[in-house]
């Protein structure tokens, strides 16, 4: 018997979701063929079958949560799965026909039926229970709006998979169908007998040639005829039928509001677990200022670089973390362990959940350079393709809530970190200097700690220097040049080398 066990993904996740299961109980697989489908907080992983046989058991069901290490499921080798059973072969021995059978092979009454049989299996096209289609998400989403079937779709990817392509492939094949449907119709229509226009003009003409006398007498019959219902209760059966829609409307069914209900399962059940461990396992305190950022704004349109504000907020972030080690730190097994590298971790909204893009080494990159990894990094988040180094070892994380009008709020820690930064979105706000009013911009920044490793005064003094960096923008961007010119100069060596190994092949 072999046994499926959990793998270890990365260092930091010791437990994931059973998303999906490829296979079945009793489905023969090969080695190497995907048998289902885990889930971390941070990607989405495949499991394959180490060796050729036949599912004998799934322990962990959909939605499920392992930790590493435990059994999935069983398989049963390739020769165990091929000999049968003494108890099966009994049965296949008592089931052989006594009598002698037709030429054909079959008796009168079996040919008869399998004669009646055997036509709908042809034409249902059905040989056995459908298996569930291997799909990325943003893959099954894309067919979702494009309105295709997958099933209807043969994938041309490597082991069959459905790749983008098939899925546009199939759209643009119904899309050219239904026109030629349309056409097919009106020309059925145009070419029609004329035995139905030919009908319906006998089935009209007694209306149209009914006198208007014998209508009117018709007419005047039926209303002199008593109702069947009082006029006074009929009314009271209406206002009753209001009063019940009114009820059902203020108090909806039960089965009604179970059907609206959204399982924690998938990425959502897992983000749900961290965040409630996060809490629970952590003391959470959330400061909060703001930063007056009217020169940093006027500077930046100035610049002409098209750079977001969060990634001018990591270029402080990155600074400042050089000098606040308990806040570029993790804890782990009761022990604060400040880190070295500054890998700022950012939070991407996706369709399937929040999720943490992490770029390594921060504090080594201009502005520019932010602007494109950030932009590159939410991307691939938001498409499931995060490499392993870009979705782990972040030792910061920034939140941004800008773009909803948010402005101070509660962002929750990420674990093994001491901190997270929230950024709220920009106002433009009057202040009076020197007895004038004048207009400014300002940033609200919401700084949550772990305060089991960092006290209110060092988180201050922390959120203090990023303040500082912002309202500095010289101060913040006097590297910038320097890392800039350093840049050029690598890209212009790796020229060099290029033309010399033309030259020498």
């Amino acid at each position: 018997m072999i046994e499926v066990k959990l793998p270890k993904i990365r260092e930091d996740v010791n437990e994931s979701l059973v998303v999906i299961w490829f296979v079945s109980e009793g489905d023969a697989v090969k080695k190497g063929d995907p048998l289902l489908e885990i889930q971390t907080e941070k990607e989405v992983s495949e499991v394959e079958a180490e060796a050729s046989g036949t599912v004998n058991e799934i322990i962990y069901k959909r939605g499920e949560s392992a930790k590493v290490g435990e059994v999935l499921a069983t398989i049963n080798p390739a020769e165990n799965a091929q000999e049968t059973k003494p108890e099966e072969q009994k049965i296949v021995e008592n089931t052989e026909p006594e009598t002698k059978i037709p030429d054909d092979g079959q008796k009168p009454e079996e040919q008869k039926i399998t004669e009646d049989t055997e036509q709908p299996k042809e034409a249902s096209g059905k040989t056995g229970p459908a298996k569930t289609l291997r799909l990325a998400p943003g893959l099954r989403k894309l067919a979702r709006e494009l309105n295709v079937p997958l099933e209807s779709i043969a994938g041309t990817g490597r082991n069959g998979k459905i790749t983008e392509k098939d899925i546009r492939r199939v759209a643009g094949q119904a899309a050219a169908a239904e026109p030629a449907a349309k056409a097919e119709e009106s020309q059925q229509e145009e070419s029609a007998p004329e035995e139905s226009t030919t009908d319906q003009a006998i089935d009209e003409a007694p209306t149209k040639e009914v006198p208007e006398k014998e209508t009117a007498q018709e007419n005047a019959g039926t209303e002199e005829l008593p109702s069947e219902e009082p006029p006074e209760e009929l009314a009271q059966q209406e206002q009753a039928a209001l009063a019940e829609q009114a009820e059902a409307i203020l108090e909806p069914d039960e089965n009604d509001r179970e059907s609206d209900a959204v399982p924690f399962s998938g990425i959502r059940g897992v983000i749900a677990k961290r965040m409630t461990e996060s809490l629970q396992n952590s003391a959470q305190l959330t400061e909060t200022a703001w930063a007056d950022v009217t020169k940093l704004h006027s500077k930046k349109d100035a610049s002409g670089k098209e750079a977001g504000w969060t990634a001018v907020v990591a270029k402080a972030a990155a600074q400042a973390l050089g000098n606040h080690p308990l806040v570029n730190a993790h804890i782990k097994e009761g022990q604060i362990l400040p880190q070295e590298a500054i890998n700022l971790g950012f939070a991407v909204d996706t369709d399937r959940g929040l999720q943490v893009a992490v770029l390594q080494e921060a504090d080594k990159h201009s502005l520019g350079d932010l602007q494109k990894h950030l932009a590159d990094l939410a991307e691939k988040a938001r498409n499931g393709q995060l490499a392993n180094e870009q979705s782990a070892g972040s030792t910061f994380t920034i939140t941004s809530l800008g773009a909803y009008r948010i402005q101070f709020f509660t962002p929750i820690i990420n674990p093994p970190e001491t901190a997270i930064l929230g950024v709220g979105t920009i106002e433009t706000y009057l202040a009076l200097e020197g007895g004038k009013v004048q207009e400014r911009k300002r940033l609200p920044l919401s700084l949550t700690i772990d305060h089991r490793a960092i006290d209110g005064a060092p988180a201050a003094k922390f959120l203090g220097d990023l303040i500082g960096l912002l309202e500095k923008p010289k101060q913040l961007f006097k590297d910038d040049e320097v890392m800039e010119k350093k840049a050029e100069k690598k890209k212009e060596k790796k020229k060099d080398k290029k033309k010399s190994k033309k030259k020498k092949s």
